[in-house]
């Protein structure tokens, strides 16, 4: 059965996302990844958002990468069954978090 959605959580959720890969991209002096800098690995930016006790579910997880990515937000790389395996921040993204850009799907955290 269906579960009734919840805008305000996805859109948080959202936020969330793009504040935590904002944060571990361009607030770390080494990069998570140094072939691409920009790049967070899923693993990583699942294990801060459940540090942050926000983790949500895979399904939700994974429905708010595809909502960043189609934005332009975020690129995502996935892997044979459909799961992003990585997500790079776009400056498109890098704008969002920052304030020069708004979208009203997406409720960034207070820093």
């Amino acid at each position: 059965m269906f579960r009734r959605a919840d805008p305000l959580k996805h859109k948080l959720l959202r936020g969330a996302v793009m504040r935590t890969v904002y944060l571990a991209v361009m607030g770390s002096e080494t990069p998570i990844n140094a072939e691409d800098p920009m790049t967070l690995p899923r693993g990583v930016l699942a294990r801060i958002l459940e540090l942050n006790g926000l983790l949500p579910v895979r399904s939700e997880l994974n429905a708010a990468v595809r909502y960043l990515s189609e934005k332009g937000y975020l690129e995502a790389a996935y892997d044979e069954e459909g799961e992003f395996t990585r997500v790079r921040l776009t400056t498109r993204g890098i704008d969002l978090v920052e304030g020069t850009l708004r979208d009203e799907g997406i409720l960034l955290p207070r820093a």
